[in-house]
């Protein structure tokens, strides 16, 4: 299963159709999390906002995460061996006030488990070897803390 998370602050139309579109090409089962999105998904399964207990029990479940560039998605991907595709928000198409999810994405997909897409292209690559695709492995404290520490050293460059 495929669970798509876009946060709560702004909808993220562009990635939920691109998502639906492919699930329902290719047969898959999926459920999103949109938001106030104006898209209203026609394969996936679908809330705007979900209850902390659904939404853990929908990533833990999924086999893939597919997310807005959120920190708190990848980190939650990461703690469950989740593989996660990351698409971020483009100011010029009104999905964001500013481009940092962009520039977030080339740091991002340095990590391990996490792989980043800015177009619908690159997004149904990713989608159609999605069994490739590799979590990050369980990582003992001092590898959580580098990691941690690789996050930190990103955020501030």
């Amino acid at each position: 299963m495929i669970f798509v998370a876009v946060g709560t602050q702004f909808p993220f139309d562009r990635l939920i159709s691109y998502v639906d579109a492919w699930v329902g090409q290719n047969h898959e089962q999926g459920v999103a999390q949109i938001a106030g999105g104006e898209y209203l998904p026609q394969h996936l399964r679908w809330e705007r906002f979900m209850p902390a207990t659904t939404f853990n029990q929908h990533l833990q479940a999924a086999e893939l995460i597919i997310s807005h560039a959120g920190m708190g998605n990848i980190i939650t991907a990461l703690e469950n061996h989740t593989p996660i595709i990351v698409m971020n928000r483009q100011h010029a198409l009104g999905e964001h006030r500013n481009d940092h999810q962009l520039d977030g994405l080339e740091w991002m997909g340095k990590l391990p488990g996490v792989y980043t897409a800015s177009t619908q292209d690159e997004l149904y690559a990713l989608l159609d070897r999605r069994h490739e695709l590799q979590a990050a492995s369980a990582a003992p404290d001092s590898r959580r803390q580098a990691l941690a520490d690789f996050i930190d050293q990103a955020i501030r460059t």
